[in-house]
């Protein structure tokens, strides 16, 4: 089950209120930060592509199309005093990591991530086009270092003007990203994993991959992958476990069985999770943003096709 708060004409009330910097014991240069210039300076210098981020240190939210205070949002924003940008340690690891409010050509949340290793990498919260407005709370869930991330539900249409519901995810990092925190993980034994992508505007990697619990594996690569062909693997332990327990982390059986964004030309997918009993579990997701668990689980399939020996 995954924690989440559901509220229509409200202020959401935070589930969980707790300081989240406990777990921090080493010095890194994310400790040092102070202004919204330094915070815009060093994702600067990660990748040039955040040249055109920038810090909300004002706090004060605007609707998307018009250079108007958008007057729901700033008051969900001010009831839950939510920070330009929060020190904290959302990995455990010992280490500051941050977590940025600012505009990146739309609203967005950032996570600048200290592994350990002297490198920042950058994780995204938002991670939708036409990103409407939402909201980051740092937090803890059982001991756990979390990120509460509060948004409202997307418009049905253009200038729907019809009240809608706040919802917030409790996400935790876990399996080298953020998912939904689940308190009660399944234990399901899972036969075999079958995942196809399709085309997009543009060149995304079109594949079958299909695993079974033997870790046997047939990769059928058409078009833009790294090379092209029918290839057989068998997947190392470690990356087949992970798979497996992501899939019982997120509860595949209970998510939907359906997922779309509201824009065209986008990449869809159907991940087919056939388990031991014989039941079976399929999710067809146009845009590959279904949940964040699915969108992390994608993730490392996507990536079996380059870190695996396929012969």
């Amino acid at each position: 089950m995954v924690l989440a708060l559901r509220c229509v004409g409200q202020t959401p009330t935070p589930a969980i209120i707790a300081a989240s910097m406990d777990t921090v014991k080493h010095h890194n240069k994310l400790d040092d930060i102070h202004t919204a210039a330094e915070i815009e300076a060093l994702l600067t210098s990660i990748h040039r592509d955040y040249d055109n981020f920038k810090v909300n240190a004002s706090l004060v939210f605007k609707e998307r199309k018009w250079d108007t205070t958008d007057n729901e949002c700033q008051r969900v924003a001010d009831s839950l005093h939510v920070q330009a940008w929060t020190k904290c340690d959302v990995d455990g690891n010992g280490y500051t990591d941050l977590l940025v409010v600012g505009t990146w050509y739309d609203p967005s949340i950032l996570c600048l991530m200290d592994s350990g290793n002297a490198r920042i990498a950058v994780k995204h919260i938002t991670r939708r086009s036409f990103q409407e407005i939402t909201f980051p709370v740092v937090s803890q869930v059982h001991g756990k270092p979390a990120i509460l991330y509060y948004a409202r539900e997307e418009r049905k249409w253009i200038n729907d003007g019809a009240k809608r519901k706040w919802h917030v995810d409790t996400l935790v990092y876990m399996f080298g990203d953020f998912v939904e925190y689940n308190m009660a993980p399944a234990h399901h034994p899972i036969g075999s994993i079958s995942y196809r992508t399709g085309h997009c505007f543009g060149k995304c990697p079109v594949f079958d991959l299909k695993i079974k619990s033997d870790r046997s594996a047939i990769l059928e690569a058409r078009e833009f992958n790294d090379r092209e062909g029918v290839f057989t693997a068998t997947i190392d332990p470690s990356h087949f476990d992970q798979l497996v327990e992501i899939l019982n982390y997120i509860d595949v059986a209970t998510l939907d069985s359906a997922y779309s964004v509201p824009w065209t030309d986008d990449q869809s997918s159907v991940l087919t999770v056939t388990f031991e009993d014989g039941r079976t579990k399929k999710i067809r997701d146009y845009g590959l943003l279904g949940t964040y668990g699915l969108q992390r689980t994608y993730r490392l399939l996507f990536d079996l096709r380059t870190n695996q020996v396929w012969k």
